[in-house]
């Protein structure tokens, strides 16, 4: 009996596990192809306990959305109180990012995925991701001083969604080291952005970046 006891899981180690199963889930099958019967077999729990701490499999979603977007958001404040030049910090966001990709590749799916067949959950998925295009336009205002909000709002735009495709582009070619990745990005976007940072004014080639982290 004590033994049973002992390996009886708490309420928010059962929790961790439901998200854990979660994200497999729907990183593996999508959000309209998994269901919460297969969620409750990935936990290993029966789909009422499951219920009992997700009324819904839209409820179950964002709460998998809201960690990873609170995940991300912890690096990045991290990174922002770092000391350093713009572009090492521009530099440490990016490979923060990648690392992120690299550690949790299914976190990193349906992060990156918006269902397009539940109205609902492609809404929650998107105001997470409004949240990461808030931490990208801090970042960027320190480039783009006193330009236009337009201007900001375009350019996180860009910027997102060029490291989302590169991230999906990533997980399908695994080929590449993360510094590589990071490589690539830095040369297609801080060529611009050191501009703005006030650098010196002269255009620089590939090998030129900074590529210390």
């Amino acid at each position: 009996m004590m033994s049973r006891a002992r390996k009886r899981l708490s309420a928010e180690e059962r929790r961790a596990r439901i998200l854990a199963a979660a994200v497999s889930a729907f990183a593996r099958d999508g959000y309209d192809g998994t269901t919460m019967d297969a969620i409750a077999a990935g936990a290993e729990i029966t789909k009422p306990v499951l219920y009992d701490h997700f009324p819904s499999k839209q409820a179950l979603f964002l709460a998998v959305l809201e960690a990873i977007r609170d995940s991300l958001i912890a690096r990045g404040k991290t990174i922002a109180l770092d000391r350093g030049s713009p572009e090492q910090k521009f530099r440490r966001s990016v490979d923060a990012f990648l690392e992120f990709v690299e550690q949790s590749p299914d976190a990193a799916r349906v992060l990156l995925t918006v269902p397009v067949g539940d109205p609902i959950a492609s809404g929650l998925s998107r105001e997470v991701q409004a949240g990461a295009s808030a931490g990208i336009a801090a970042l960027l205002a320190e480039f783009m001083p006193d330009q236009a909000p337009w201007r900001l709002e375009s350019a996180t735009a860009f910027l997102k969604e060029g490291l989302h495709a590169i991230a999906v582009w990533w997980l399908d070619h695994p080929g590449p080291s993360r510094e590589e990745i990071a490589d690539v990005v830095l040369d297609v976007a801080w060529l611009g952005l050191r501009t703005r940072a006030g650098a010196d004014g002269e255009t620089r080639g590939r090998g030129s970046i900074d590529r210390k982290r």
